[in-house]
């Protein structure tokens, strides 16, 4: 029986070139060899209304060939640092184990607003992953637009440290 080492390749994270019409809609998108991207939100709900659910796109980087990635996809976490890699292969017969390198970009928001029990007026909070500050609104509305009283603000989360002098560890 022999043995078949197969490669392990890191894709970085690039920002891939869209042609667009003038109404905004994606036409066309330049690949950029060994690497992908996320599609925007606008553009994953275009490309959803024609009933294909892609989260992104990848390129070969033997022969710059693109390939979707489907909404469904989801690597687990530690593909960034280095931990066990998803299989490729492309119709060019290149066949590798990829690293996508910065899969998760998303930054924590958190929503602040108000919701009217009866008399009371009670407030929340609610933490959620985004990419931009407009599309943590567009997540944030897409859950509450009926129930929302009023919105305080939705921004990215600041962490910090404090220090638990029992346990002498640190919080965040």
């Amino acid at each position: 029986m022999k043995e078949q080492i197969v490669e392990t390749i890191t894709f970085p994270h690039e920002e891939w070139v869209a042609i667009r019409s003038r109404e905004g809609k994606l036409m066309s998108i330049k690949p950029i060899a060994g690497s992908w991207t996320l599609l925007a939100a606008e553009d994953r709900m275009q490309l959803a209304k024609k009933r294909c659910y892609v989260k992104g796109l990848i390129a070969c980087p033997n022969c710059q060939k693109a390939s979707f990635l489907p909404e469904t996809f989801d690597p687990p976490k530690e593909l960034g640092d280095g931990k066990p890699p998803c299989e490729y292969k492309c119709t060019c017969g290149l066949v590798c184990r990829i690293i996508l390198k910065d899969w998760d970009r998303r930054k924590l928001y958190c929503a602040c607003y108000e919701i009217i029990q009866g008399k009371n007026i009670e407030p929340h909070k609610q933490y959620f992953h985004a990419i931009t500050e407009d599309e943590a609104h567009h997540y944030f509305w897409a859950q509450h637009r009926p129930d929302i009283t009023h919105l305080v603000g939705i921004g990215p989360v600041i962490g910090f440290f404090a220090e638990d002098k029992d346990a002498k560890r640190l919080i965040v």
